[in-house]
């Protein structure tokens, strides 16, 4: 395959059709919160496929379909795509477009940018790879490998592609590795390349009253908060006392520890970040940490214990009151957990923990978990992945683990194949106003895939 006749091509192509496609995948709500346009979408990206050449089903599972295809183009090679086409409810304030009538605005040190709900997480990944397949077709040439696509809705917890890899197990092993779409870049398009991601799990922490204390059955009057016990309070003492655990297993490396290739890594990433435009870009006025090259080590290397939500007893406007010891206290917590760790294991040291403050009546209810994996920085797909960033003219960021949480396991372990992961396209802002990717970040994504098509078919491994 000629790639700068495919790079030509997408140049051509890329401001009436490229961009268009991105804008289509936005107008199409598909929202697993809230089962909307779900099968719309799947139905879109499965059409596709077909059109261009391929054969594409959208599978039904125990939650949402995922949409299974294949282009075969005849190679010895075929690399996996794995893309998620789902969303999170856009109803945030303060949108500069409707979230779901994206459009193309020029933001504040970022140029041009696609705004819409989907433009980081996650539908740039899955245009950028159907635009640059489409771009090796239109040039005249050939695909140097065939493409499988695996494409889900995980907002949720990734219950739908569970039900569907042991189902499709063995027409998917005709992959030599996964590719996962998500556009991964710093504002000034510097690529990030992850070698690994974590796992994940959504779950509640739930105080009831009992043996311990607390109002039975009903709120009681707080004038009798001096001798009966609160919920919120003991919630809030064992969520204090769970994460002081939990750093201080991290501080004493008594859990998971990263190798020195790994840590090696780390602090070469450290060196070349810099902390004031990552803060600009966060949004946020500090680290944690005072350091931050161990700011980075937390955010790699750290298991996550993070409170998402809570709830408890009455919360008004205003002057509203109402003066009541709760009978119940709840917190929405999210996991992430190091590759190659058994999630039940991380359940059961939370547990444990909880248990040793004595705190056992807090019950840690699991929504749902999976486990993360990755690809050593050796493997020659990585080398190859790094390769095609090369012939870019770009030298990015290697991270040994990136805190996203994927099943990454399920293509690593369960299938047996290497993984990579991200196109080099800056995107932020997901789950709140004014989601975006920049422009520039989609076209570069899609000249680099060129490049790793051509890098991957010539793999010996």
């Amino acid at each position: 395959m000629d790639v700068r006749r495919v790079s030509d091509q997408i140049d051509k192509d890329f401001e009436d059709a490229h961009l268009e496609r991105l804008l289509a995948y936005i107008r199409q709500p598909s929202v697993s919160a809230l089962d909307w346009g779900l099968e719309e979408m799947a139905a879109l990206l499965a059409g596709e496929i077909r059109e261009a050449g391929g054969e594409a089903e959208v599978v039904e599972t125990a939650e949402f379909p995922v949409v299974f295809g294949f282009i075969d183009a005849g190679a010895e090679r075929t690399l996996l795509f794995h893309g998620l086409y789902d969303v999170t409810p856009a109803e945030e304030p303060n949108w500069i477009v409707a979230p779901f009538e994206p459009g193309i605005r020029e933001l504040k040190g970022l140029g041009r940018c696609v705004v819409g709900r989907g433009a980081e997480d996650m539908k740039t990944g899955i245009a950028a790879a159907m635009n640059a397949i489409d771009s090796v077709r239109a040039a005249g040439e050939s695909l140097p490998l065939n493409i499988m696509f695996v494409h889900e809705a995980s907002e949720l917890g990734s219950g739908g592609i569970k039900d569907f890899f042991p189902r499709y197990k063995d027409k998917m092993k005709r992959a030599d590795a996964a590719f996962w779409l998500c556009p991964m870049a710093q504002t000034d398009g510097t690529p990030i390349v992850p070698l690994a991601l974590k796992g994940n799990l959504m779950g509640r922490l739930i105080c009831r009253p009992g043996e311990w204390g607390g109002p039975l059955d009903n709120e009681i009057h707080a004038l009798n908060a001096n001798w009966i016990g609160n919920p919120a309070d003991r919630l809030a003492a064992a969520i204090t006392y769970l994460e002081g655990r939990l750093e201080e297993i991290y501080l004493k490396g008594e859990g998971w520890r990263p190798s020195e290739a790994q840590e090696a890594l780390v602090r070469e990433l450290a060196a070349r970040m810099d902390p004031e435009s990552l803060r600009a870009s966060l949004g946020v006025r500090r680290f944690r940490q005072v350091d931050f090259a161990e700011a980075v080590r937390a955010h790699c290397f750290r298991p996550e214990f993070t409170i998402t939500g809570l709830r408890s007893g009455f919360v008004g406007e205003g002057k509203a009151v109402k003066v009541s010891i709760p009978s119940e206290a709840e917190a929405v917590v999210n996991m992430r957990f190091q590759p190659g760790e058994d999630p039940d294991e991380r359940i059961g040291n939370v547990r444990g923990i909880l248990r040793e403050g004595g705190f056992e009546d807090i019950e840690f209810a699991v929504n749902n978990r999976y486990a993360g994996g990755g690809t050593a920085p050796e493997h020659p797909l990585v080398q190859c992945f790094l390769a095609a960033h090369r012939a870019m003219g770009t030298d990015p960021e290697v991270w040994p683990v990136h805190p996203i949480g994927m099943p990454v396991s399920l293509w690593t372990e369960e299938l047996g194949v290497p993984w990579v992961g991200g196109v080099p396209c800056h995107a932020m802002r997901k789950h709140s106003a004014n989601e975006f990717c920049q422009v520039a970040g989609l076209l570069r994504s899609e000249k680099f895939l060129a490049h790793f098509f051509e890098g991957f078919s010539e793999l010996a491994c």
